[in-house]
């Protein structure tokens, strides 16, 4: 049997809220199983491979989205409260609810919430996404200052897209011709990473990217192994320690040069916004792959992709800001790929008033989760849900939704939105001028609704030089 909240609403409306729903103990025990103890097992500030391949066979992401869909049916549209990881939460499960959420002021809807403060205090706890008042509010103008936030182009684009370029250009030869890894996907962008938000002196620190990933393992579990504390603090010191020798001697061509110029004071941490900018990436290479991978087994989209880097070269010249400008197609691509498998599968608010919902008010101090996954793939309301479909993103039928959004949206969208985005297309556009694509280890294509789970740890990218007409007779 379900249950129900219910809460006053002095001073709105009638003056009485009505009840909001809540999950029964069965379909709390169900979505437990199969949507929020699978996201945690896979990993939330980095990916356990092993695990995630376990539950990609398992396909626990469609059966935590089709538990979503019953609950849905069965209470209507409004929100549901479920047993989330952090105690009662606010599942929003309708597109109108989750636009509430995400242009909300995150004064109300804040994103401070329990995982990101447990998770990030082994990384980095004075980092904007764990902030919350006035401390988040000075963060967020350096992050968008040093980002660009808002800007279809960074300011130093000229140079990063050349090293989004060159690092992709290294992975050709003879291992793209056998199949690339997604892990060396992920090295390549840590490299990219390295040199644009560092500089050219951390280009080849390979024990900062380490330490990172250690940090970011650490985090997963949300503060739980305390026994281990000693040692995360001894980590993050000797990460942060590698850090500061780049941003004491700025290179004037990376985000570290840009330091001296961003709004601060004295809340900021400048030095302590770096790590999730390096997380965020780590996410975006996996992203790319996925690109990749769609290419490669949708030959129209792959043509279309391939003829507009062409033209685009052809015109400004590759690696240039003109060109990237000129792939609009392609980083439609990109965005595409994330909407099918979102970086982050739900988006976490925590409240800090009460909240209407229709005729239901809900006091402060609840947790609010907007599965994006969920609304990405919610067949019952997009037509294109299951298929790949980057002309969305052209004519602003997934722009306009904001229920679709894999890099969140409103006052908590990530600053470096653009400059990911950036580097990603960049990145896929050299591989695909590399040659000819194929792929093993992922079963798509247009015939079929594509998967609700990718499993990477099996996925080889194949590159390997077109052949001349010659050749080919």
């Amino acid at each position: 049997m379900s249950h129900l909240y219910s809460y006053s609403a002095p001073g709105v409306g009638t003056g009485r809220g009505t009840a909001l729903p809540a999950a029964s103990a069965a379909e709390n025990l169900r979505l437990t199983l199969v949507y929020f103890l699978p996201n945690y097992l896979k990993g939330v500030f980095r990916s356990r491979p092993r695990i995630a391949a376990l539950l990609a066979r398992a396909d626990t992401s469609r059966h935590g989205l089709e538990a979503m869909r019953r609950l849905r049916r069965r209470y209507g549209r409004g929100p549901v409260m479920v047993r989330g990881a952090a105690g009662p939460t606010l599942l929003v499960l309708d597109a109108d609810d989750a636009r509430q959420v995400l242009s909300g002021p995150v004064g109300v809807y804040a994103v401070d919430t329990w995982e990101k403060v447990s998770g990030f205090a082994a990384v980095q706890p004075e980092t904007l996404v764990a902030s919350h008042g006035r401390q988040r509010m000075v963060r967020r103008m350096f992050n968008d200052a040093v980002l660009d936030a808002g800007c279809p182009v960074h300011r130093l684009a000229d140079r990063f897209l050349r090293v989004a370029g060159e690092e992709a250009a290294a992975l050709l030869g003879p291992e793209a011709v056998a199949g690339l890894r997604p892990e060396t996907l992920r090295e390549g962008f840590e490299r990219v990473g390295r040199r644009c938000f560092l500089g050219e002196a951390a280009a080849d620190d390979e024990e900062f990217s380490r330490l990172l990933a250690g940090l970011l393992a650490e985090a997963n579990w949300m503060g739980a192994r305390r026994w281990r504390a000693r040692r995360t603090r001894r980590l993050r010191r000797r990460m942060m320690q590698r850090q500061a020798r780049y941003l004491y001697e700025a290179d004037p061509r990376s985000l570290a040069g840009l330091f001296a110029a961003a709004p601060r004071g004295p809340e900021t941490a400048p030095e302590c916004q770096v790590s999730h900018w390096f997380m965020a990436l780590g996410a975006l290479s996996a992203v790319a792959a996925q690109t990749l991978a769609l290419l490669a087994t949708h030959p129209r989209h792959h043509e279309r992709a391939t003829e507009e880097i062409r033209a685009a070269d052809r015109t400004h010249g590759p690696r240039t800001v003109p060109g990237f400008l000129g792939m609009p197609y392609l980083r439609a691509c990109v965005q595409e790929a994330a909407r099918l498998w979102p970086p982050v599968t739900g988006l976490a608010r925590r409240t800090t008033g009460e909240t209407r919902w229709r005729d239901s008010v809900a006091p402060g101090g609840v947790n609010v989760l907007v599965p994006t996954a969920f609304h990405a793939r919610d067949g019952e309301r997009i037509g294109y849900a299951h298929r790949f479909a980057p002309e969305k993103w052209l004519d602003g039928t997934a722009e306009r939704d904001w229920a679709v959004s894999p890099f969140s949206r409103g006052e908590a969208q990530c600053s470096g939105m653009e400059l990911g985005l950036q580097l990603a297309t960049a990145f896929v556009a050299e591989l695909l001028r590399g040659g000819e694509l194929a792929v093993a280890g992922a079963r798509l294509g247009p015939g079929h609704p594509l998967p609700y789970t990718f499993d990477t740890s099996r996925l080889r990218i194949g590159i390997r030089a077109a052949r001349t007409p010659e050749e080919g007779a």
